[in-house]
């Protein structure tokens, strides 16, 4: 957000309708300085000087002013090419009349490597204007990364959820919304309960009003009474039984599947995500969202809501009768009433402070455990189980200081609360035993009075706890609503193209990616692969080859430039229909826990046993696979942790082949392969490759001599294609890598 006093130092230079402005932290000498960067539809402004502090007279005695020492001004049309240099710690915005021609460049500003991100989007902003768009289009603008009420940055700036000014009721309304397809049943529990509520109202009455001012008084029917009393008493009492049991039958019967829906929501929710939310998600985090917070939902809707509708129904009836009696004991006794509700108001803002605290120290705990069962062996191999049981405890220790810190004050300031009710009680008693005796009341009329408050101060501790219990729920939803509301980075189009069959040719054009703001992957990068043939990638670890990849199968959507299958913009495919033809063969693999026959028919669940079995044969498999306990059948851990790399990387060609796909990308698809199975399973898959497009990666160039065509990559762009023998003549970057893998062929040989 630009600061108010920034706005008036550009408007002190006569500039007035900035659209974009960031500030950076070196001048043109590389001095350090305050540079605010800002653009309008004619002009980019560089002004540099120096925030400083002054005191002032006044409540606000420390204000920001601005020096400025030199404006810049600069036509948009005299810019040309901007970009970005990265230099050991410092950055460099520079504009060039020609992109092929750099030489031909001006400087225009320096920073430290931490405002990059901000630079990227000046660029972006000026490329804008110049394309006559909307200036701010794909834009992140710092005014939306914070609370417009109070201030706060949001945790997520695509949704603008502030944890502080939430909306509470929408929330609310939002779980509520989760009984709308029980409304028959729901209607059933509150009417059973209302009933239940009213017979437990008018009980007092029968059986103490009624009970000593006319049936224990002189001339009385005593014996008479006495067993009509009790005998309604009995009967009240029964009934009251009965309804409560009728509800907590229908409420056994919806809550589980509430409950069910809710779960079902947050996991569909994280399926339709991109893949990019999960890598900036931990397990724990996950985890957390799908069993503990729904669980705690739960819990408030079965032992919370229920009761809470009983207790406010009580209240408002016991308050009414309670004036009925006698109007001026009423007052008296409902005059603690808003001291409470103002200390419940304020514990539940702590509860919910302490809450949120424990979640994210439970989240951490969990994601340990996870770390710790996937990395086991990297913690045997360096030792480090003492260290990872330090770390755990840490965590844990905070956890146990926040639930301290929760039921120490639970546990101090409800009992000041019961003390203050009690103190209310110990009043009207005194006052209306006065009243009995100078002949005000009856004695049935104050013993009735005094318990109906016994009844109206139970709602208020019931209060003081369901208000710890929303606490910990409005938190959880708050967290699970983030799931279901996130929107995928790659969406299904809203009018997409259906081919009748995929080929598979495949074409790149100018396509720049980045996982980081102002990090690119990929800079302008163009490839193509007719259908049938095999186009092999190489290049040095980094350079951009998987995320090639993971862009052609739609894992990731490029940031600028086109990808297009059969000639259709993948953006504008189905899904379903594009990833069903693009078979990937990763070198990170993932079995499920299950059978080992489960695992290769993933792809399509369909496959018989004999497809199976002929995929494990084609990716060399099915010899390992018959020697294991119980063969097809033998079950396999969570990552397939008891296989060994190259048997669960045959199992992961195996399942790429029951696809049966039009497209297939092999990534290092040989990787973890002994050289003799590595000839086998190369022989495998030059004959899966028949008729389909291959993409095929690798490090190993020698897989790749029979490629159709060969691309090297090298800094996320395009530097040498054409086939093996082509580019051995060149004698450039691929000969080169190829002779060294020669060398080392040759050295390990010899050894």
């Amino acid at each position: 957000m630009t600061p108010e006093y920034i706005k008036q130092a550009f408007d002190q230079q006569g500039i007035k309708n900035l659209i974009y402005a960031i500030h950076t932290d070196m001048n043109a000498n590389g001095d350090f300085a305050d540079v605010y960067t800002a653009v309008d539809n004619d002009y980019l402004y560089i002004l540099t000087g120096e925030e400083l502090v002054t005191r002032t007279v006044g409540p606000r005695r420390i204000v920001s002013e601005y020096r400025v020492d030199n404006l810049e001004k600069i036509p948009l049309t005299e810019l040309g090419w901007l970009r970005t240099e990265k230099m050991l710690s410092t950055g460099r915005l520079i504009a060039s009349d020609d992109e092929k021609q750099p030489e031909k460049e001006r400087l225009l500003i320096l920073y430290t490597l931490g405002y990059l991100g901000f630079v990227e989007r000046l660029i972006k902003v000026v490329k804008n204007i110049n394309a006559k768009e909307d200036p701010l289009k794909e834009v992140v603008v710092d005014d939306d990364l914070f609370c417009h009420k109070c201030g706060l940055r949001y945790p997520e700036p695509e949704r603008k959820l502030c944890p502080k000014c939430m909306d509470k009721t929408g929330i609310t309304l939002r779980l509520l919304g989760f009984f709308k397809f029980y409304k028959g049943k729901v209607a059933a529990i509150m009417l059973l309960m209302l009933l239940s509520t009213g017979l437990a109202i008018f009980s007092p009455i029968i059986g103490t009003q009624l009970f000593l001012d006319d049936v224990l008084t002189a001339g009385g029917q005593f014996y008479g009474m006495v067993a009509y009393i009790v005998g309604l008493l009995v009967f009240v009492r029964f009934v009251n039984t009965i309804f409560n049991t009728i509800h907590g039958y229908v409420l056994a019967q919806i809550m589980p599947w509430i409950i069910y829906d809710l779960k079902l929501r947050i996991f569909e929710a994280m399926q339709r995500l991109s893949i990019s939310f999960y890598t900036s998600k931990r397990t724990g985090n996950l985890m957390n969202r799908v069993n503990r917070d729904a669980n705690n939902i739960y819990w408030f809707f079965v032992d919370g809501v229920p009761f809470l509708f009983v207790n406010v129904l009580m209240f408002i009836g016991v308050i009414i009768l309670m004036f009925v009696l006698n109007a001026q004991l009423a007052l008296i006794a409902v005059a603690v009433i808003p001291i409470c509700v103002l200390l419940f108001k304020l514990l539940f803002r702590i509860f919910r402070g302490f809450h949120h605290k424990d979640w994210v120290y439970s989240s951490q705990m969990n994601s340990m455990v996870s770390d710790s069962v996937n990395g086991r062996r990297v913690i045997k191999a360096f030792a480090r189980e003492a260290e990872e049981v330090g770390r755990f405890s840490v965590a844990g220790g905070k956890q146990a200081g926040i639930e301290t810190k929760m039921f120490n004050m639970g546990f101090t300031a409800f009992p000041l609360i019961y003390i203050l009710m009690f103190g209310g009680q110990v009043v009207v008693t005194a006052i209306g035993g006065i009243m009995v005796i100078n002949g005000e009341m009856t004695l049935g009329v104050l013993m009735t009075f005094i318990a109906y408050l016994s009844m109206l101060y139970g709602p208020l501790e019931f209060l003081s706890w369901v208000s710890n219990w929303w606490a910990r729920c409005l938190d959880s939803a708050q967290r699970v609503f983030e799931i279901i509301d996130t929107k995928p980075d790659v969406t299904e189009p809203e009018n997409p193209t259906v081919l009748a069959e995929i080929a598979g040719d495949i074409d790149i054009k100018d396509v720049w990616f980045e996982y980081d703001p102002a990090t690119p992957i990929l800079k302008g990068l163009s490839l193509s692969v007719a259908a049938g043939k095999t186009l092999g990638i190489v290049g040095k670890t980094g350079a951009g080859k998987s995320t090639l990849a993971n862009l052609v199968a739609r894992l990731y959507d490029v940031k600028e430039g086109v990808i297009t299958v059969d000639g259709v913009n993948v953006k504008q495919l189905p899904l379903a229909q594009l990833r069903q033809n693009i078979g990937v063969v990763s070198q990170d693999i993932y079995l499920f826990i299950g059978s080992i026959a489960d695992n290769i028919r993933y792809a399509r669940p369909s496959a018989t046993i004999e497809e199976v079995i002929w995929a494990a044969k084609v990716a060399s498999a099915h010899e390992f696979i018959m020697n294991l306990p119980d063969g097809y059948e033998t079950r396999v851990g969570a990552g397939g942790q008891d296989l060994s790399g190259g048997e669960k990387q045959r199992l992961s060609i195996a399942r790429t082949i029951t696809q049966n796909p039009k497209i297939l990308i092999l990534d290092e698809a040989t990787a973890a392969m002994d050289t003799e199975t590595e000839g086998k399973i190369q022989t495998a898959l030059n004959l899966l490759q028949k008729d389909r497009t291959t993409i095929a990666i690798a490090h190993r160039l020698s897989t790749l001599k029979d490629a159709d065509a060969l691309a090297v990559i090298e800094d996320g762009k395009v530097v040498e294609s054409g086939t093996h023998e082509e580019l051995m003549k060149l004698k450039k970057e691929y000969h080169k890598l190829f002779m060294i893998q020669m060398e080392g062929l040759k050295v390990i040989s010899m050894d």
